[in-house]
């Protein structure tokens, strides 16, 4: 996980220093964040990914250095690339589809390897922003 500027670990985030010499301790933060709910989070690794998902669509390209921009667009991309899935719903009386969402969509229709390549790929790329993070502090 990433860590604060005392070298404590802290177990669910860090705390965003506005003022972090790379300006990239959100994006560790939310990614810090991800691998906490991909580790300890509840349900089957289906539903912990979606969860993590959320961390990870909050963030920007400018959230991260520009050799891993690419790395995380196509984290992204794979996280939301299925075709729109919808559930029926009861709205004022009538039954009508409602979509569930692209990260729904697409994590949960995925394989079992698909998963784990996800869940890997979201824990590299935290670990390679904990170490941009270490060293610029």
């Amino acid at each position: 996980m990433c860590q604060d500027d005392q070298s404590e670990e802290v177990v669910f985030s860090v705390v965003y220093e506005e003022s972090s010499p790379d300006g990239f301790s959100y994006a560790c933060e939310k990614l810090g964040v991800a691998v906490w709910k991909l580790a300890t989070g509840w349900g089957t690794l289906r539903e912990r990914l979606q969860d993590a998902a959320i961390e990870l669509l909050i963030l920007q390209e400018t959230d991260f250095p520009d050799d891993l921009v690419a790395k995380w667009k196509t984290l992204i991309r794979d996280l939301t690339k299925g075709k729109m899935k919808y559930r029926r719903v009861i709205k004022d009386g009538e039954l009508v589809p409602e979509p569930i969402g692209l990260v729904a969509s697409t994590v949960g229709y995925a394989r079992k390897y698909t998963l784990q390549d996800l869940a890997r790929r979201i824990c590299g790329l935290e670990s390679e922003m904990d170490h941009r993070y270490q060293q610029s502090i």
